[in-house]
């Protein structure tokens, strides 16, 4: 499964830009958004930008991509530590 997360733009050269998620840093191609500025907020997909975001857009994906990983991190960690994950019997 590919999940795409919003990544902000970090530099523009020519038809490629770099984008920064968590620390790393990838040049993708602008072909489908060719006006993207450094700071803007992009989803991306196989090396390709897809879709410029507006900040709120990328603000409120963040969140909901935040929440989703916290609670699979609490059932992995119920998991190990013997918990069923139902309701009680």
């Amino acid at each position: 499964m590919c999940l795409m997360a919003p990544v902000r733009v970090v530099s523009v050269d020519g038809t490629l830009c770099e984008v920064e998620i968590g620390g790393r840093v990838d040049a993708v191609s602008m072909m489908l958004e060719p006006d993207l500025q450094v700071g803007d907020w992009v989803l991306v997909n196989s090396g390709t930008v897809v879709r410029r975001l507006d900040p709120d857009q990328a603000e409120e994906m963040t969140q909901a991509l935040s929440m989703m990983f916290d609670l699979a991190d609490e059932a992995d960690a119920e998991s190990a530590s013997g918990g069923s994950g139902g309701p009680p019997s």
